[in-house]
């Protein structure tokens, strides 16, 4: 496959955390070490809902055919040398993606969405598609699902930059009740399996209760690392992964499942791919190495009312505490959030004129030790609404005005691994 089939659309958000813009082409990353983010949004993606439906019913028909025979389809020569797994998953992929492939050709193209519309947040419902024909049992099947993503799988994308260390790839999405198999790859040169490189191959198995790790270099497969699987069939799925100079770290569940170690040069990553039986709605790029304490301005019109800042981090093993300050030009802190482990609290405060205010401490901390978080905080014109993994944790009404929100500072026992404004 050339890159033409790809498309990689940045975010449509106007500025980062920084204040640095966010600009369309094909090197946007900015300058001076600022935090990078990148959104993307399904490879390729046509505005056509028959099309979509035609090419999920192609994936889930080729899924049982190959399930319901012994027969795996024929390795491609250059996977002939690896290990069986790696041999069947992949051809089984291939053979999944030129059938979709065949459907697209085969159909009129529309051009894409005109909008630029990111779904960078659950990739949502299609109502405009007609319900498919439910299959004779009372579990939900990828098929009967298949209406809740707007990224089709298999999934290609190619990066706009190289993968970085102190960088993460955030995969969310969700698996059917007849699930068996899917992978998350990162690929050199092209996302395809004819022959180049794949640094990083991780197969979740169902059918084996294991998932899998691994590299294709030079030809041919390398050792398999396993480990016990976490998910059920069923279950959403929340994968990780994030560069470091000699290995990555993988998490399932903001928890890190395994360390593997580079096996070819982080910098030969250019493109990665989502392949089996999976529902993807949510794939996020980015972040860096963040020294904690942490203080930066926020630009512009900073966190003014509508926006929210996201910080994704994980409390360190033996974190006691952490906090997270939102300032005002003055000094005063608007929002001080601040778990505490020793205290199973999460206290919020303001702090005006130098002088503590009231603490709120309602609700149970949702944080773990040496488990990842995605926090969100909202700006709205009365009061900060907090979210957790996507949960609302808390509302803060405001104390202070709340615009001209223009500094962030972060400290405490805790790793940040990404933070950004929309």
């Amino acid at each position: 496959m050339s890159d033409e089939g790809f498309t990689v659309i940045p975010s449509h958000e106007q500025r980062d955390a920084f204040g640095q813009p966010i600009r369309q082409n094909s090197n946007p990353r900015q300058e001076h070490g600022h935090q990078h983010e990148y959104w993307h949004d399904e490879a390729h993606r046509q505005d056509h809902d028959d099309l979509h439906h035609d090419m999920q019913k192609a994936n889930l028909e080729e899924h049982r055919r190959g399930s319901q025979s012994s027969n795996h389809p024929s390795t491609p020569p250059a996977l002939q040398k690896g290990a069986s797994h790696e041999s069947d998953d992949l051809a089984h992929f291939r053979a999944t993606e030129q059938a979709i492939i065949q459907q697209q050709h085969s159909q009129e193209r529309r051009a894409s969405d005109a909008s630029g519309n990111e779904h960078f947040v659950n990739g949502g419902n299609s109502n405009s598609h007609e319900e498919p024909t439910a299959r004779k049992h009372n579990i939900q099947t990828l098929e009967q699902m298949a209406f809740e993503s707007n990224y089709p799988v298999p999934y290609r994308s190619r990066l706009t930059e190289p993968f970085e260390p102190g960088q993460t790839l955030i995969v969310k999405g969700k698996t059917g009740e007849d699930s068996v198999r899917f992978t998350i790859n990162l690929h050199s040169t092209q996302a395809d399996f004819s022959g180049h490189d794949v640094p990083l191959h991780v197969s979740v198995r169902f059918d084996e209760g294991k998932i899998v790790c691994n590299t294709f270099s030079k030809g041919e497969w390398g050792k398999e690392e396993r480990k016990s699987n976490p998910w059920k069939k069923g279950d959403d799925i929340d994968i990780r992964i994030r560069a470091h100079d000699s290995k990555f770290q993988i998490f399932c569940d903001q928890k890190e499942l395994k360390e593997y170690e580079h096996r070819v040069p982080l910098s030969s990553i250019s493109h990665f791919s989502i392949d089996g039986d999976v529902l993807i709605s949510h794939i996020h790029w980015g972040g860096k190495y963040y020294p904690v304490p942490y203080e930066s301005g926020l630009a512009n019109e900073g966190l003014a009312p509508g926006k929210t800042l996201v910080i994704y981090g994980m409390p360190e093993k033996k974190s006691k505490r952490f906090h997270i300050n939102l300032l005002k030009k003055n000094g005063d802190i608007a929002l001080h959030f601040n778990p505490r482990f020793d205290e199973k609290a999460v206290v919020r405060n303001s702090l005006v004129a130098n002088e503590w205010g009231n603490e709120e401490r309602e609700g149970k901390i949702p944080f773990e030790k040496a488990t990842g978080f995605d926090l969100e905080i909202k700006n709205e014109e009365y009061a900060f609404q907090i979210l957790v993994n996507g949960e609302r944790f808390a509302s803060y009404a405001h104390r202070l005005e709340p615009h001209e929100i223009n500094g962030l500072q972060i400290g405490g026992d805790v790793e940040i691994t990404g933070i950004q404004i929309h």
